[in-house]
């Protein structure tokens, strides 16, 4: 049987972190409370990450919170990544447009850490213009060839298709002094999708040209995303091992 001071301790952290995603300085003494609390940790654990579908996760002295990878409630729907991103509708399936978002994010991602598992980080920083150079050489590759062929068959889905809109980008919008007013370049989708990062707290963008982790993405690779299976399924849609950047 919990404490009545153990319950109001772990609803107390959850609708703090409800309201703002994470913990803050006025919160110190609510999460030293929780820290020493093994009740309200062991609520949170056994209850309310399980019945609310998120993971409350702890780096230093902060907390943050984010949905569990089937959430349908706290984690964002196609159409609301497609509104957050700033796509439009045209010619192009959205599917097609939220795919290069994703590979984006994946591509993002195995540049910063490990790409045998995705758990240690190899570099502070990335810059615009070599990711640039990294998706386009691995969206050719997953396009065309007996892997991309293979890819295709085995997702049900035309990874030519997503290679070819990529390389009809140009890398560059050169009539535009900032990137992130363009629509139809390589690097306007990729600040488009920096934009969403920064803004969820997982990193942190410097003068348009270079993305920096946050301690919260960190810690949510490392621990939250520690399903082994998955990351071996995205990393393959990726690239082959040989071929891929470390």
């Amino acid at each position: 049987m919990y404490s009545k001071e153990s319950v109001e301790r772990a609803i107390k952290l959850f609708v703090r972190l409800l309201e703002n995603g994470e913990t803050n300085e006025s919160d110190r003494d609510l999460v030293f409370a929780y820290k020493e609390d093994p009740a309200a940790q062991e609520i949170v654990a056994q209850m309310i990450e399980k019945e609310a579908g998120v993971k409350i996760l702890g780096v230093g002295d902060k907390l943050y919170i984010t949905p569990s990878l089937d959430n349908k409630v706290f984690g964002y729907t196609n159409e609301e990544l497609r509104v957050k991103l700033g796509l439009r509708s045209d010619n192009v399936s959205m599917g097609l447009k939220l795919y290069v978002a994703y590979f984006i994010i994946l591509s993002t991602l195995a540049m910063f850490y490990n790409s045998d598992d995705l758990n240690t980080k190899v570099r502070q920083y990335v810059p615009i213009e070599e990711l640039e150079a990294y998706i386009t050489e691995k969206l050719q590759m997953v396009g065309t060839g007996d892997y991309g062929e293979r890819l295709s068959q085995e997702y049900e889905f035309n990874f030519q298709q997503v290679a070819e809109f990529w390389q009809n980008m140009p890398a560059f919008d050169e009539t535009l002094t900032n990137q992130r007013m363009g629509r139809n370049s390589r690097v306007s989708y990729i600040l488009k999708v920096w934009s969403f990062l920064e803004e969820e707290g997982l990193a942190k963008l410097a003068v348009e040209s270079e993305l920096h982790p946050t301690d919260k993405l960190d810690h949510m690779v490392r621990k939250y995303y520690s399903h082994q299976k998955r990351k071996n399924d995205l990393l393959a849609l990726v690239s082959q091992k040989e071929i891929f950047y470390a």
